[in-house]
């Protein structure tokens, strides 16, 4: 949370410095528009930095005259101190419809004399990002260093740290607002965009490579391991790569739960004419994004059947899938897909969730949060929560009910906060999600191992203080039924209910189904399913 006081200070003197612009160089300023990313987004933040807006409002023609980048406001004296705030700024991209991200990640605040030169102020910004990503990465997983910085600006006035310094001085009063660019595309890295995405700089560069020489990627993986998130970045990173005008169409979307495969077949089609003809070639788009698809292992001969001109004029295609594939290998190398598999337990998703919530507390920057050691011992919780749920699916339910990390993204800063919300999350979207779970295990495998209520490891690991008196809110998870009225129990009342007028052993269905159970026990192993009538497999 921003201080009000310094907020009404910082946009007091930015109003001073202003005036004194119009008086030595006036003319047109060039506005800026910073992006708005609302809290509810899962990788998000609401905060945006008046001293980041006013960065690109100041007429560059300042920048002919001998005033340094604050002297408007007025200039530090020898034993003042200047309090820095260093954020890392994206570069503001709309080329995805819809798609929200967040520019500015706050890193730090440090505290510098009055008699700052651009060394000195090198080394303090280096110091704020080390401590940074020490913080977010403690493992040091992402393969980020103060080599990753390509440089920063100060008001108007922008640092490259392979060029000469500005011969202007830094020195400024008040809060000052010092805005970091990574190393990117032009400097030949993906620094930025491991920054962005929270995914370790090898996988990164893996992914990448994989486009850039086959042009078709699947990732595959449980939902919620953010596979849509990635395939935008990498879209934006494949437009910036190709220098071309971004145009409202240079990315298409296809979301396949809602589109049929003819559908797509017909649109690939058509594409193919276009640019065999080689009209329109500027309204062709760059990328095409296959989101959920449903049949993903067929999805490479679907592609080159309709898709038929020239391979190196053909569009990059990314496609998201929340099942497993096994891609056919009939077809050549370079027209196949390449797949990408996402597991809950290996990197990037496995490391993504400690990473997140700790970048989140960092950027909280609020005074509220005092007690840092508390929260962080807080969020730390949630990774180990998610490894519990997550164990737990794998013994009692199918691949189809893996949890992934970002359905806790949303975790507030702050120990009540948290608290409210981790209680509601509990009772009302975690425990019918593992009930469903449970429930889909036992048809398909039958009970594969022992029953554990996982909200006893919950109750017993409640990191906030005086968790005890939460203990009793936190709903039961019966052990499953395979009929479909069973539901969570509250802790007053642990019985399971029925929602129709008759009970579960009058339903004529019943038999039946306990007798597929009694068999689905004596299944060893999921691929033993077939042992099973195919029509007995068709009433479950």
């Amino acid at each position: 949370m921003h201080n009000p006081k310094l907020t009404l200070d910082l946009e007091v003197d930015l109003l001073k410095a202003e005036n004194d612009r119009l008086k030595v160089a006036p003319g047109p300023s060039s506005g800026s528009t910073p992006g708005q990313v609302p809290g509810s987004s899962a990788l998000s933040s609401p905060r945006r930095s008046l001293g980041l807006a006013v960065t690109h409002s100041f007429s560059p023609s300042l920048a002919d005259t001998d005033l340094s980048p604050m002297d408007g406001i007025s200039t530090c004296g020898p034993k003042e101190e200047v309090t820095l705030r260093v954020v890392v700024r994206m570069p503001p991209q709309h080329i995805i419809k819809g798609d929200l991200k967040q520019q500015e990640f706050f890193l730090g605040c440090s505290k510098v004399s009055g008699k700052v030169d651009w060394k000195m102020l090198d080394e303090a910004v280096f110091q704020v990002f080390k401590d940074y990503i020490s913080k977010m990465d403690p493992a040091s997983t992402l393969g980020l260093s103060t080599e990753s910085i390509h440089g920063y600006s100060i008001s108007h006035v922008k640092r490259v740290l392979d060029a000469e310094p500005p011969e202007m001085p830094p020195c400024r009063r008040g809060v000052n607002n010092i805005s970091v660019s990574l190393k990117g595309l032009k400097e030949k890295c993906v620094d930025s965009l491991v920054f962005e995405t929270l995914i370790p700089k090898p996988m990164m560069q893996h992914y990448i490579s994989l486009l850039l020489k086959h042009r078709r990627l699947v990732l595959s993986g449980p939902s919620g391991t953010g596979k849509t998130y990635l395939t935008n970045r990498l879209a934006e990173y494949l437009v910036e790569r190709s220098g071309r005008e971004v145009t409202e169409g240079i990315v298409s979307t296809f979301n396949m739960h809602q589109q049929s495969c003819k559908d797509l077949q017909l649109y690939l089609s058509n594409l193919a004419n276009q640019i065999d003809r080689e009209t329109g070639i500027g309204d062709v788009p760059l990328v095409i994004l296959l989101d959920d698809l449903s049949e993903a292992g067929s999805i490479s001969e679907l592609v080159n059947g309709a898709l038929t001109c020239k391979y190196h004029k053909c569009p990059y295609i990314i496609g998201t899938t929340n099942q497993p594939v096994k891609m056919t290998p009939n077809h050549g190398l370079h027209l196949s897909f390449r797949m990408l598999t996402f597991s809950n337990n290996v990197e990037p998703a496995n490391g993504f969730l400690v990473r997140y919530l700790r970048r989140k507390l960092v950027e909280s920057d609020s005074d509220i949060n005092a007690n840092k050691e508390e929260l962080l011992r807080v969020l730390d919780w949630v990774p180990k929560l998610w490894y519990h749920l997550h164990t737990f699916l794998e013994k009692h339910s199918t691949s189809d009910f893996l949890i992934g990390p970002c359905f806790f993204l949303s975790c507030p800063i702050g120990i009540e906060d948290f608290r409210t919300w981790f209680i509601d999350l509990w009772n009302n979207s975690i425990i019918p999600y593992l009930q469903e779970g449970a429930k889909d295990g036992i048809k398909v495998h039958g009970q594969k191992a022992a029953w554990e209520d996982p909200v006893e490891w919950v109750r017993d690991t409640l990191p906030w203080p005086s968790a005890q008196q939460d203990q009793s809110k936190l709903y039961h998870l019966p052990p499953p039924t395979v009929g479909p009225h069973s539901i969570a129990s509250p802790p007053e009342d642990r019985t399971v209910k029925d929602s129709t007028p008759s009970s579960l052993d009058s339903d004529p269905l019943m038999a039946m189904l306990l007798k597929l159970q009694e068999a689905a026990n004596y299944i060893e192993s999921p691929d033993r399913e077939t042992i099973l009538d195919p029509n007995l497999q068709a009433t479950l």
